[in-house]
């Protein structure tokens, strides 16, 4: 272990590298002014790896005789070892974009008597001219991010965003503003009180996001007399942040379906999206108009919940038919099988861009939108099947992974008009055969979906097909062999059965002397297949050059 080698004594160390041996001279010199620690160091040994940690035996015991190696040279006050693994990789790193910290004066702030996994809270008036500085940055832009844990985003001006304007232009009633208004509910990283003045740092404002906005928006006409009532809360994990965030947004009108885009695997799915280079990027609407006022966004771009739920059932579930569903019915009876925490991101980022292409495809006019609209989600379930088979496989497997990458490939290429009119032809057969089904319920019927899958098969099947000659058909022919009375002949094709041979009595419609007179070797020549079995004869194909001659 290179660590272990730069505590070694000179005289004990292999050869290091550059690296190393720079390590080492700093540690050096960090002993040299040891005389001056009013206590030892901490030593803090991190590995980071891409993959999934596993609290695996053998791991934590190789672990543990590093750790007791550094213990017991008795120089460092304690010795701590921290795993990151791609999951920790993505908090740390969502964390550092979140590092701020805002002061507020809290008037008539009150203490909230302790709770478990609750290290503190406080609820108390706030100047609504001061919240807002909790809302912008240095330069008065609004902090979008400090809302990422809310269930909506800004809903623009409906009817209760609308009061609250009208209540903040209204000088009568601007002072009545914090028992008008329900307040909000501010997590925090960490809560510093000093008196009447607080501390947070990394804060999320988790229910007052349409509060909030109006406020930002309307800063100009807030007076002194403005107040708005906030709850501060310092928690301990992830669970108790997800309960206020579902408690607190309880009490307006959410459904209970929109909780579920405030779980991990949606945050972090929403960064996958926003991973992708911008040529294909695609934006994951996890918050309820979460993009509606960013206008860099195309919203033709934007995935909302349904239509991720939609896509993907289609793709990777080959459930088209369900699709007229209401989402939050879809969650509820594939809970076990959509956004299931350690799934693989990629599907769901694929199976939204097939639904956008086809949609752009109808909108564009590639495909009749009369004829195809109601039938797009049985389109991105045939194209699936098309590039990579009809399986359906767990959603954290390394086989689902390489159909993302077929599918990934294709999208890049722009290979997709090809595959789409297939797609629509398999899609029209299936309609033809499925002539037990009313016209009105051919979108939801389940036995469409099978029929079209099986027509995909049939195609599949065909063109990976390498035994497709047959008695009759004309291919063409390179000369191997020439003997006296034959000669014979590689078939330019695929089919495994790729032999054949020419009687002297089939080269034409006369009398041959010398077959050498007529053909010559690596001589290209088109013939007639002319007998059934193949496996009937040593040579292969009977052929004739004789087209018209059995």
């Amino acid at each position: 272990m290179e660590l272990r080698v730069s505590f070694l004594p000179t005289e004990q160390r292999p050869k290091t590298n550059v690296k190393i041996e720079e390590l080492i001279k700093l540690k050096d010199l960090v002993y040299t002014r040891s005389i001056d620690f009013s206590s030892k160091p901490e030593l803090h040994l991190f590995y980071i790896s891409c993959g999934k940690w596993s609290n695996e035996t053998n791991l934590n015991d190789r672990v543990k005789v590093e750790c007791d190696y550094f213990r017991s040279t008795q120089d460092f006050e304690r010795v701590n070892f921290f795993p990151y693994d791609n999951d920790n990789i993505i908090i740390t790193y969502k964390e550092l974009k979140k590092k701020i910290s805002k002061k507020i004066i809290m008037e008539k702030k009150f203490t909230f008597p302790p709770m478990v996994n609750i290290k503190q809270a406080y609820g108390g008036l706030v100047k609504c001219k001061d919240f807002v500085n909790i809302l912008q940055d240095n330069e008065g832009n609004m902090l979008r991010n400090i809302f990422e844990d809310n269930v909506r985003d800004f809903q623009g001006y409906n009817p209760v965003n609308t009061e609250i304007q009208k209540t903040i232009n209204n000088s009568n009633e601007q002072k009545w503003f914090s028992v008008l208004n329900n307040g909000l509910t501010i997590i925090a990283k960490r809560i510093d009180p000093t008196g009447d003045e607080v501390e947070i740092f990394d804060y999320q404002i988790v229910n007052g996001c349409q509060t909030s906005y109006v406020l930002y928006e309307n800063k100009d006409k807030l007076n002194e007399d403005m107040y708005l009532f906030i709850k501060l809360i310092e928690v301990e994990n992830q669970e108790v942040l997800d309960r206020i965030v579902y408690t607190t947004n309880r009490q307006t009108e959410v459904k209970s379906e929109a909780f579920a885009s405030t779980k991990p695997f949606h945050k972090n799915l929403e960064d996958y999206y926003n991973s992708i280079e911008p040529e294909f990027r695609l934006y994951y609407e996890r918050r309820s108009k979460q993009y509606d006022l960013v206008d860099s966004v195309n919203k033709n771009n934007v995935v909302t919940l349904s239509s991720q739920i939609n896509s993907y059932i289609s793709m990777f579930l080959n459930s088209p038919h369900s699709t007229h569903r209401y989402y939050g019915e879809l969650l509820r009876n594939y809970d076990r099988q959509l956004f299931v925490e350690g799934s693989l991101y990629e599907p769901y980022y694929v199976s939204a861009y097939m639904h956008y292409f086809v949609n752009n495809s109808i909108k564009t006019g590639k495909i009749q939108k009369s004829k195809y609209h109601q039938f797009k989600y049985h389109l991105v379930c045939a194209i699936k099947a098309l590039l990579v088979g009809k399986e359906i496989l767990p959603p954290n497997s390394r086989a689902l992974k390489k159909q993302c990458e077929v599918i990934f490939k294709e999208i890049r290429n722009n290979k997709f008009d090809t595959v789409l009119s297939v797609a629509t032809s398999c899609l029209d057969e299936a309609i033809n055969r499925s002539t037990n089904v009313s016209k009105e319920n051919l979108h939801r019927s389940k036995d469409l979906t099978q029929t079209l899958l099986d027509v995909v098969s049939e195609y599949s099947h065909a063109m990976n097909n390498t035994s497709y000659l047959k008695s009759g058909d004309i291919v063409s022919c390179v000369v191997k062999n020439i003997e006296d009375y034959y000669f014979l002949v590689d078939i330019k094709t695929d089919d495994v059965r790729n032999s054949g041979s020419v009687h002297i009595s089939r080269i034409a419609d006369r009398y041959i002397r010398e077959i050498r007179d007529e053909v010559g070797v690596a001589q290209i020549i088109q013939a007639k297949i002319i007998n059934d079995d193949y496996y009937e004869n040593w040579y292969g194909w009977k052929l004739s050059m004789v087209l018209g001659k059995e």
